[in-house]
C-alpha cells in the first residue's frame, strides 16, 4: 500500500485548489488510504467516506451523462433510437434509487466507493425538498433537447462517425498526467473532429479543459487546430456553443496548468514521492458559500456558519 497517492492533474483538482486549502488536503491527501479500514488511520477513513460523497446536482449531471452515451451508443451499434419517455423513466427510476439508497447510511459506510449517499441526506440539509423539485423539472428538458441538438441531427443523418465516448485517457504536461474524458468524440465526412460537451447547468459555463482537450485531439489524432470544433450542448436550455480554438487559445490554458502545478507542488515536502507539507500548511478558506456543500464540514472546525 501505498503512503502517498499518484501525482496527477485535472480541472477538478485545480477547482478544488482554488476553493479552499484544506478541503483540496482533505481530498486529495487526508483521506488516502482511507479505503482499508483495516490498514488507514480512524482519519483517513472518515475523510476517505465524505470525499465519496455526492449530492443532487452532480448526481443527476452524472445520470444525464449516462443518458447520453446510452443514446449514442445505442446508435452507433444498433441504429436504436430509445424513445423520450423511456428516457425519462429510467433517469427517475435511478434518481429515486440513488435517494432510497442514501437513506441506508451504515451500508453506505462500509462500501463508500460503490453505494450512494447524497450529501443533502447525509447532513440532513434544508434544501434538499427544493432541490429535488428541480431535478424534477429539468429531467424532461435534458432529454427531449438531446434529440434537438445538431450533434445528433449529424449523427443521426450518417454525417459523422464516432470515434470517442466518454474514453478516458491522459496526456503528459510539465511532466504531470494530465486525465482526458470527452463526452463524445466524432468526425464529420470533411475530416472535421467535433468535441463535445454536455451540460446541465446554467449558459456560459464554458471550460478551458475544453482547450486542452483540442490539445489532445491536435496530438493523439495529429489533426490540425482548424480541423477541431468544440461544441458546448446546453440541455437545459437547448442552446450551444461553437469554438474553434487556435494556438493562441491552446498555449494560454498550457500555461495556466503550469501555474496549477506549481502552485500544488509549493504545498508539498517531497514532489518525487508526492508526499504533502502538514495539515496545518493547507489554510483553510471558509464561506457561506462553499462551506454549506462541503463533504467535510463534518470534521472541519473553521466551516462558516
Amino acid at each position: 500500500m501505498a503512503m502517498y497517492p499518484s501525482w496527477s492533474y485535472s480541472q477538478s483538482r485545480a477547482q478544488t485548489f482554488d476553493e479552499c486549502l484544506r478541503k483540496y488536503y482533505y481530498h486529495y491527501y487526508g483521506s488516502h488510504n482511507g479505503w482499508n479500514p483495516a490498514q488507514g488511520s480512524e482519519e483517513q477513513v472518515v475523510l476517505y467516506r465524505l470525499k465519496q460523497l455526492s449530492n443532487l446536482y452532480i448526481l443527476f449531471g452524472n445520470i444525464t451523462h449516462q443518458m447520453c452515451e446510452s443514446v449514442i451508443r445505442g446508435w452507433m451499434e444498433k441504429g436504436a433510437i430509445p424513445r423520450p419517455a423511456y428516457l425519462e423513466t429510467a433517469m427517475k427510476n435511478m434518481l429515486n434509487d440513488s435517494y432510497k439508497e442514501s437513506l441506508h447510511r451504515e451500508l453506505w459506510q462500509q462500501d463508500p466507493k460503490n453505494r450512494i449517499m447524497l450529501a443533502e441526506i447525509y447532513y440532513d440539509d434544508e434544501v434538499l425538498t427544493e432541490r429535488i423539485a428541480r431535478i424534477k423539472e429539468r429531467q424532461h428538458a435534458v432529454v427531449h433537447n438531446l434529440y434537438r441538438t445538431a450533434v445528433w441531427r449529424e449523427l443521426q443523418q450518417g454525417e459523422a462517425r464516432i470515434v470517442e465516448v466518454e474514453k478516458w485517457d491522459t496526456m503528459l504536461l510539465y511532466e504531470t498526467k494530465v486525465y482526458v474524458k470527452m463526452d463524445l468524440l466524432y468526425r464529420r465526412a470533411n475530416g472535421d473532429m467535433v468535441i463535445v460537451d454536455w451540460k446541465t447547468g446554467k449558459e456560459g459555463d464554458f471550460s478551458d479543459q475544453l482547450f486542452l482537450y483540442a490539445s489532445y485531439v491536435q496530438e493523439h489524432y495529429q489533426l490540425p487546430l482548424e480541423k477541431i470544433e468544440v461544441r458546448v450542448e446546453y440541455l437545459m436550455t437547448g442552446e450551444h456553443e461553437v469554438y474553434r480554438p487556435v494556438q493562441e487559445d491552446i498555449d494560454k490554458v498550457v500555461r495556466n496548468v503550469g501555474r496549477y502545478i506549481e502552485e500544488m507542488k509549493s504545498c508539498l515536502d517531497d514532489d518525487y514521492y508526492n508526499r504533502p507539507k502538514a495539515e496545518s500548511f493547507f489554510t483553510p478558506m471558509p464561506s457561506r458559500r462553499a462551506c454549506g456543500g462541503c463533504n467535510f464540514r463534518e470534521v472541519c472546525k473553521y466551516r462558516a456558519v
